[in-house]
């Protein structure tokens, strides 16, 4: 049989038909809540920690790029700062560099679906994308000096004790600024042997038995000193197996499940995830995203703000929170520091003393940032830019895939015009900035790509199953009127022979009666 048989045949119209069924059928399972169904089964097989899967080898090495950004305060007035005028600052870098990050040691635990591991951290400096070198030298505002005028009036309110003290470290060199190379600062460690001379004095030990903090009793202090390139925190994290609700949740950090340094429950929990993992499905405007930040010492409640597209891919938006006080939001009592509520009452500012042994480190957003406007008033040279210092996270809301996030903060310190501390006595009250800090990532091209084009196609699938759907009936329709058409034809084809048959016995029969009458 030819093709043009074939095609012509009322077998190959049947099947028309019986495709044409079968197609519209399947169109509607999967066009009304089929390919919903069946997106998100796939999302859930995928997004599973199992070893050597896909999920698994990106979450274990994170293999996009991420930087860090350093950006410091120099403070360009430091001896009139000291005598009471307002410190001026000017902001150096960013000084960036991208992260290698690993983990290790990973122990299963298959009764609570989870896996405890230990991470690290490798820091390499991106001269190229950097405003400076990490041999800059900056000054900044003392840490640890205006930190150890804190933690010695808590200690003690003898003034004598207390002039004593301020003494012991000018005489030591000790001022209220400090300047030093960027490096240093951030991973090499600066000096700070004038404290550990001062506590080995005979004169402090007789105050009593008073320790340094481990970390601080080489001699050096940087913001990440012992975390370049080693084993750092340990962490538990749920599997997202028995249930992707809990997908990359947090289920305790340096094997604890709760934080210890807040006065209740509600505020050393740890919540969500570490900001590379998020459950799937996400509601915008419903979900919430909490992400557990080390450095803070709490988890922090991020807040949607807008549907957007970034690189092409539709993304809901969640925004770094203001910074409320206890009387703007009384759940936040337990992480003030002091006993009087009322010393935590500035709108945009955050003390982290109670887990930097008493140290009154601030945290607010970059340049103070919807920070109340009497922070600003003490400091010249900050400029807070919302587009700019604001940080942010974009989540496809299918995945829970973070295509591209910026988190700030800043930290600065609290400087007190202590009476009987001459080092401080003339100095101006102030939250001075110290640095900074910016973490960027975007999701690598090819993950990109894949979720572009799925998002894309589901994003056409409304006028797509419509479209299939049409194309499926008029199968239907087509092949019935070929059928129809081909039997109408065949049966007048069959008359016209029998009446072609007639007509040739009726000539014989004519011709016989004409026989007979002659």
């Amino acid at each position: 049989m030819n093709m043009r048989a074939l095609l012509m045949s009322e077998n190959f119209h049947k099947a028309m038909i019986f495709l044409g069924v079968i197609g519209s059928f399947i169109t509607i399972i999967m066009g009304w809540g089929g390919m919903d169904f069946l997106v998100r089964t796939v999302v859930k097989k995928m997004l599973r920690l199992v070893p050597g899967s896909i999920t698994w080898n990106m979450w274990k090495t994170i293999p996009i790029p991420v930087y860090l950004k350093f950006n410091i305060f120099n403070i360009t007035n430091p001896e009139e700062m000291s005598q009471g005028a307002k410190p001026r600052v000017n902001e150096m870098g960013p000084y960036v560099y991208i992260i290698d990050y690993d983990k290790h040691n990973f122990v299963p635990n298959e009764d609570d679906d989870t896996y405890v591991y230990q991470d690290s951290k490798t820091y390499f400096f991106v001269p190229e994308m950097s405003n400076g070198r990490e041999d800059d030298m900056v000054t900044y505002i003392n840490l640890i000096f205006v930190g150890v005028s804190h933690v010695a009036h808590d200690f003690t309110d003898v003034d004598f004790i207390l002039e004593t003290l301020d003494t012991m470290l000018a005489e030591k060199g000790e001022k209220l600024y400090r300047t030093d190379k960027v490096k240093d600062l951030f991973f090499d460690g600066v000096s700070i042997q004038s404290y550990i001379e001062l506590l080995e004095d005979p004169l402090v030990q007789q105050a009593g038995d008073i320790d340094l903090p481990e970390d601080f009793k080489d001699g050096k202090f940087a913001l990440f000193k012992g975390k370049n390139g080693t084993l750092d925190a340990w962490w538990e994290v749920h599997t997202g197996i028995r249930d992707h609700r809990e997908f990359g949740q947090l289920v305790a950090w340096q094997n604890k499940s709760k934080l210890t340094f807040h006065k209740a429950d509600s505020c050393n929990s740890i919540n969500g995830s570490d900001g590379t993992l998020n459950p799937p499905f996400v509601e915008p405007g419903i979900s919430d995203l909490f992400i557990f930040i080390p450095e803070l010492c709490r988890s922090v409640k991020w807040q949607y703000d807008h549907e957007t597209v970034a690189h092409g891919i539709p993304v809901s938006r969640f925004q770094f929170p203001d910074i409320n006080t206890p009387a703007e939001d009384p759940d936040l009592w337990c992480f003030c520091p002091h006993d009087d509520l009322g010393k935590c009452d500035i709108h945009g500012i955050a003390s982290l003393a109670a887990c930097y042994q008493g140290v009154p480190i601030m945290f607010s957003k970059p340049h103070f940032l919807d920070v109340d406007t009497s922070v600003r008033k003490q400091i010249d040279g900050v400029n807070p830019d919302q587009k700019k210092h604001g940080g942010f996270i974009d989540i496809h809301a299918l995945t829970g895939v973070t295509i591209q996030a910026s988190v700030t903060m800043q930290l600065s310190i609290e400087l007190v015009n202590w009476p009987s501390m001459p080092s401080f006595a003339n100095a101006s009250r102030a939250f001075v900035p110290f640095a900074w800090i910016q973490q960027e990532a975007t999701i690598d091209a090819l993950n990109m790509f894949l979720i572009r084009m799925q998002s894309t196609f589901l994003g056409l699938w409304p006028f797509l199953r419509w479209l299939n759907l049409f194309g499926c009936l008029g199968l239907v329709g087509i092949g019935g009127l070929l059928v129809y058409n081909g039997r109408k034809g065949s049966s007048t084809v069959d008359i016209t022979e029998e009446e072609n048959k007639e007509g040739e016995v009726d000539k014989e029969l004519n011709v016989w009666i004409k026989k007979f009458v002659k």
